[in-house]
């Protein structure tokens, strides 16, 4: 029989997803810059991906925060378990 734990994902620990969504964030910043430079270009292509790049990554830097915050929460829960 296999092992059921093989196949199951190890969850990030609370220093790597601050670690992520520290330079999430900082990628989220130079998106921003990169999306409003495009809109200064005429090639409407440019100005829609850098749309959806800024986009994208403030779906991750919201995704990161989620995953922290649970992640918290779980911590919370467990020393007031396990005082």
């Amino acid at each position: 029989m296999a092992d059921n734990n093989m196949h199951s994902p190890v969850p990030p620990s609370a220093k790597a997803i601050a670690a992520l969504l520290r330079e999430t964030r900082s990628l989220s910043r130079r998106a921003d810059k990169l999306s409003a430079t495009a809109a200064a270009m005429t090639d409407l292509t440019t100005q829609q991906l850098a749309d959806e790049a800024c986009t994208t990554v403030q779906h991750l830097v919201h995704h990161l925060t989620v995953l922290e915050r649970q992640l918290q929460r779980r911590e919370k829960e467990a020393v007031r378990r396990d005082p």
